[in-house]
């Protein structure tokens, strides 16, 4: 009986990705002066457990690339061979290349020989003792998603020491602190991985489903129980309340599972940072806080490209050259700060750089230039968001790295997206930060019901800021007809969830309704509804997948009653009242 390899070929790519991310990670933490022997060993193991994995495959390129790259490894394991910046560049490319050939054979194809012959070439120059080879081209990281994740193990993570690389040094913190990682630690969290199995993305999916129908099973099943006597059925009730218990603790539990730390995303920035800080002649120390922090998978993986965005804008734009910080008394070296924080069901991401900062006069210039309707009045926060509106750009001139205008609109949009905002802060002549708010997961989440007319909605309750019922000398009209609030001594725009979804049977004076205060994207508005329900646990269910996309609502859930409620988009809804707000020339005018 002939044995099919095939069926190990996944497991094979998988192996290989990883190893080739910590040879990555490893090269960029060198100190080229004294390396560390136990990093040159790892990075050795690595090619040499790739070269066997191919060897066992026949995967030719693949073989043939690391057998050199293996043997010049080895040389610098054994001090035989002095490092300099242009073979860890040369190194870097080859990883490069060993990725590019990874995915060609996980889609059945040949790889790019002329590529391979090409990173060989070099190598071979650093093998015979030809000493400095050329600069290798700084390719973009090549980084394949595995569909698979490691339960448990997942948040072991590879720390790094700083490197003394001249373009871009890395520093990893938590509190404040430098993170400075043994061999020993580092063989320790590797028998921690041991521990761990991996399961594929599918499956764990396939669980989260089942719990969200558990859940929903458990809100009918007290849907029906609610009618009952508890003084007569106390058994009943006190079961019920363990199952509320236990569903919950299963919940969790399994979107534990799916979470996974942003080190994930983090881990791939040192690489670009170091490619574009050279081609651009900057020197960047990159920074990173909370990489332990964690993110649903569905949105860590989604959030990769805004990010990119932002890190080459602030590389390209915001950090200047290392004359023009000289010039203005700054360091030369700029900082550039990815940081990671739980804030409520939220995740908070930052992007900061200490660089130029952005000109508000520029900005108002280009936008005029544009037809955009822009005014010296608008505040600093209005003129910032302008850099998000589609085809808006400030650079000088069009270069490979940014200045198209495409990209920050894009991340805006993606964002929103995923059920999230962005919002951009900056101080000309101090440096940018980009904030970027997340739910924790879109699986599951924390609801308060409300009633209008005879339909149910459902608000997510992070936005929930609380809820009155107004008296009439509280309510004005402004002259193009809309309505707003006085909640004390603050005026808020009332948006009338009656109108917005066309709902027939609701209370429209909001004396005789519930107002609702909502906060989102850094704004605070008043929703009108008919009267508050409670407060649930929903789980989400894709409307888009098996309706349409319906604007001012997310998703919808199933009720303990088996009615389908929707779940409103607050966003969505607070970005209509302003536009609305905007294009009435912000008038102030009282009634």
């Amino acid at each position: 009986m002939t044995l099919d390899i095939t069926q190990f070929y996944q497991g094979f790519f998988e192996e290989a990705e990883e190893l080739l991310a910590q040879m990555e990670r490893l090269l960029l933490a060198l100190d080229i002066a004294n390396p560390d022997p136990e990093d040159l060993a790892a990075i050795f193991r690595a090619a040499h457990s790739i070269k066997g994995g191919a060897a066992t495959f026949g995967f030719a390129s693949l073989i043939d690339t690391t057998h050199i790259l293996e043997s010049l490894l080895d040389r610098a394991r054994n001090n035989e061979l002095v490092l300099h910046r242009d073979m860890i560049d040369t190194f870097l490319a080859t990883k490069d290349v060993l990725s590019g050939q990874i995915t060609a054979y996980r889609a059945s194809a040949e790889p790019d020989e002329a590529a391979a012959a090409s990173i060989r070439v070099k190598l071979e120059r650093l093998k015979s003792g030809a000493g400095q080879v050329e600069s290798a081209p700084a390719f973009e990281p090549a980084f394949v998603e595995a569909n698979s994740m490691t339960v448990e193990g997942a948040q072991n993570e590879r720390a790094l020491g700083k490197p003394t690389l001249p373009a871009a040094h890395v520093s990893n913190r938590n509190d404040s602190t430098n993170v400075q990682v043994s061999a020993g630690e580092r063989q320790a969290a590797a028998s921690v991985e041991g521990s761990s199995i991996r399961v594929g993305v599918e499956k764990v999916d396939q669980l989260i489903n089942l719990v969200g129908e558990l859940v929903i099973t458990q809100a009918m099943l007290a849907e029906t129980t609610s009618t009952f006597d508890p003084a007569l059925h106390d058994r009943l009730f006190n079961g019920m309340a363990q199952l509320e218990r236990n569903a919950r603790d299963l919940q969790e539990a399994v979107m534990s599972i799916r979470m996974m730390p942003m080190d994930y995303v983090f881990s791939r920035f040192p690489r670009l940072v170091r490619d574009i800080a050279g081609k651009l002649g900057k020197e960047v120390e990159l920074v990173t806080f909370g990489q332990a922090t964690e993110l649903d998978k569905s949105l860590i993986e989604r959030i990769i490209d805004p990010l990119t965005h932002l890190v080459r804008n602030s590389l390209d734009h915001g950090i200047e050259t290392v004359e023009a910080r000289r010039a203005a008394g700054k360091s030369t070296t700029g900082q550039l700060v990815l940081s990671a924080a739980h804030h409520g069901g939220n995740i908070v991401i930052e992007v900061s750089d200490d660089g130029a900062g952005l000109r508000r006069d520029k900005i108002l210039a280009k936008a005029q230039k544009q037809g955009m309707q822009v005014s010296e009045s608008m505040s600093d926060e209005e003129v910032c968001q302008l850099i998000f509106v589609p085809g808006f750009s400030t650079a000088e001139q069009v270069t490979d790295i940014s200045g198209r205008g495409v990209g920050m609109d894009v991340v805006k949009r993606n964002i929103q997206s995923m059920g999230g905002h962005v919002e951009i802060m900056s101080r000309q002549g101090a440096g940018t930060t980009t904030k970027i708010v997340l739910p924790l997961t879109l699986a599951i989440l924390d609801g308060v019901s409300v009633k209008v007319g005879n339909e149910i909605f459902i608000l997510p309750l992070n936005f929930v800021m609380e809820s009155l019922q107004p008296v009439a000398e509280d309510i004005y009209t402004v002259a193009n007809g809309e309505r707003i609030v006085r909640v004390r001594g603050e005026y808020l725009p009332l948006v009338a969830l009656h109108r917005v979804f066309d709902v027939e049977g609701a209370r429209t004076e909001p004396t005789q309704g519930i107002v609702t205060i909502m906060q989102t994207e850094g704004r605070r508005f008043a929703m009108l509804i008919d009267e508050l329900v409670g407060q649930q646990q929903v789980v989400v269910k894709n409307l888009e997948t098996n309706y349409r996309k319906v604007h001012g609502i997310s998703a919808a859930t199933i009720l303990g009653d088996g009615r389908v409620a929707l779940i409103v988009d607050v966003a969505a809804l607070s970005r209509m009242s302003r536009l609305q707000h905007e294009s009435q020339n912000h008038s102030k005018t009282l009634h």
